[in-house]
């Protein structure tokens, strides 16, 4: 059986990166200095709280991404739609246009949901999946090597960026490359995404269609 990764290529966006945010070179992780940087004054840069978002945005599709979070005892992931509140504190929640999940102090895992939920995790996943699926309305989270499904937001508006905010450590947060693969033995991580397709916990993330032959994440 054939899969297709609806995968996107995430790229994160430095202008709107908080001044205390460092983006890499390639644009694909970003750490917490813990100083404020000199960089451009722009309209888009969150400057309340260690926040930034995606270059792409979405308003149609199906789109999965998955980030490395290792170690880290502090982080929050999602999406946000484009017209949040740059300049000013603002608590994350669907009401003021986040859709997020994430580890507090290495011990808590929470939705920002309204109200908060708090996950019941075991283990301390390192890798995060999330899977945007603009029609049906769900954007899902899912421990990738655990294969399990974290928590599954099931109403947004707008167009939505992917989101970040890492924790004050230093270390990095990185989006991790995710490519099909119709082959196996598969590398580290794909594998265990399409093992999750076969157990039909992300049921729709992966998926062979005639039509994906137009794609370029699909292969014969």
């Amino acid at each position: 059986i054939n899969y297709l990764f609806i995968a996107v290529d995430v790229t994160l966006d430095a202008d709107t990166a908080h001044p205390r945010l460092q983006v890499s070179e390639d644009g694909k992780s970003v750490t917490d200095t813990g100083v404020i940087r000199k960089v451009p004054d722009k309209d888009e840069r969150f400057d309340s709280h260690t926040f930034l978002l995606a270059k792409e945005g979405y308003r149609s599709g199906r789109h999965y991404w998955e980030v490395d979070v290792g170690k880290k005892r502090n982080w929050n992931l999602g999406v946000a739609q484009e017209t949040v509140r740059r300049k000013e504190t603002v608590t994350l929640s669907p009401k003021n246009g986040f859709w997020v999940i994430g580890l507090a102090d290495g011990q808590e895992y929470w939705a920002h949901s309204d109200p908060w939920t708090r996950l019941m995790v075991s283990g301390r996943p390192q890798k995060i999946g999330i899977f945007l699926d603009i029609s049906s309305k769900k954007l899902s989270f899912f421990s990738v090597h655990q294969k399990k499904l974290l928590y599954t937001f099931t109403s947004f508006t707008g167009k939505l960026y992917p989101f970040f905010s890492p924790d004050s450590s230093g270390k990095w947060l990185g989006v991790r490359p995710v490519k099909p693969q119709t082959y196996d033995p598969l590398p580290q991580g794909e594998k265990e995404i399409n093992d999750m397709v076969k157990e039909q916990i992300v049921p729709e993330v992966l998926q062979r269609e005639p039509s994906c032959r137009k794609s370029s994440f699909c292969k014969n």
